[in-house]
């Protein structure tokens, strides 16, 4: 049904409510692979939320597209949801640039993008100065025109995503940049190409480098 939808270029609206590391359900269980499944998809949209809010307004860009359309949220807390807010309409494909800084450019999607914006303080006094931040909520289509300008303005990039490396949303970033004859330095944070064990989220999320620490670290590396 799924395939036949799409060959008939009927919409279609894909949730996946385990997105990337799910924690004590077991290795059989995490949902890593998503991004690089449904981007392969002709004529999908892929998205990642960062908060409750957003994926309610996600849902209902998705709903009121009449596009074939995934999003994609974590086994874990919506951070901030408002039960009362009216929903807004998301122009398909448009990045959120949450802190513009400087030197090093961050693009996060999903609950990377909590992570970052939690510990920015750390970060910021870690590396001696305050980092781009971007919450890149459409994995594809990419926002072409907001990267482009980013790219100009910093030789560092680093793309955060709780989802394999192979055929994740860094391989995009990382496509878009050799297509656009950009030659940043592109480092990629997400789940290695190996099989993730049982444990909290916070242990397996830990175990992967996904966390303030290692992105410290790489940042200092790298400048």
């Amino acid at each position: 049904i799924f395939h036949d939808a799409l060959l008939q270029k009927l919409p279609i609206v894909y949730c996946m409510d385990r997105a990337g590391l799910v924690g004590p359900d077991g290795p059989t269980h995490h949902g890593v692979f998503d991004i690089a499944f449904m981007m392969s998809l002709p004529s999908m949209i892929v998205s990642a939320p960062k908060d409750g809010n957003e994926l309610y307004n996600l849902l209902y860009t998705a709903i009121n597209s009449n596009q074939s359309f995934s999003i994609r949220y974590p086994k874990d807390s919506s951070i901030s949801y408002q039960e009362n807010c009216k929903p807004k309409l998301l122009e398909i494909g448009k990045w959120e640039l949450l802190i513009k800084g400087e030197k090093t450019l961050l693009l996060a999607i999903g609950s990377m993008v909590g992570m970052l914006m939690k510990s920015l303080n750390e970060i910021s006094e870690s590396i001696g100065y305050t980092p781009t931040i971007v919450n890149a909520r459409f994995i594809k289509p990419l926002d072409d025109i907001l990267l482009k300008q980013l790219c100009e303005n910093h030789h560092n990039i680093i793309t955060i995503e709780e989802g394999s490396l192979i055929g994740g949303f860094g391989s995009a970033v990382s496509s878009f940049l050799h297509n656009n004859g950009f030659n940043n330095n592109l480092n990629m944070m997400g789940v290695p190409d190996r099989f993730i064990q049982h444990g909290t989220r916070t242990e397996l999320l830990d175990s992967v480098g996904l966390n303030k620490k290692t992105l410290i670290s790489l940042i200092k590396e790298i400048n």
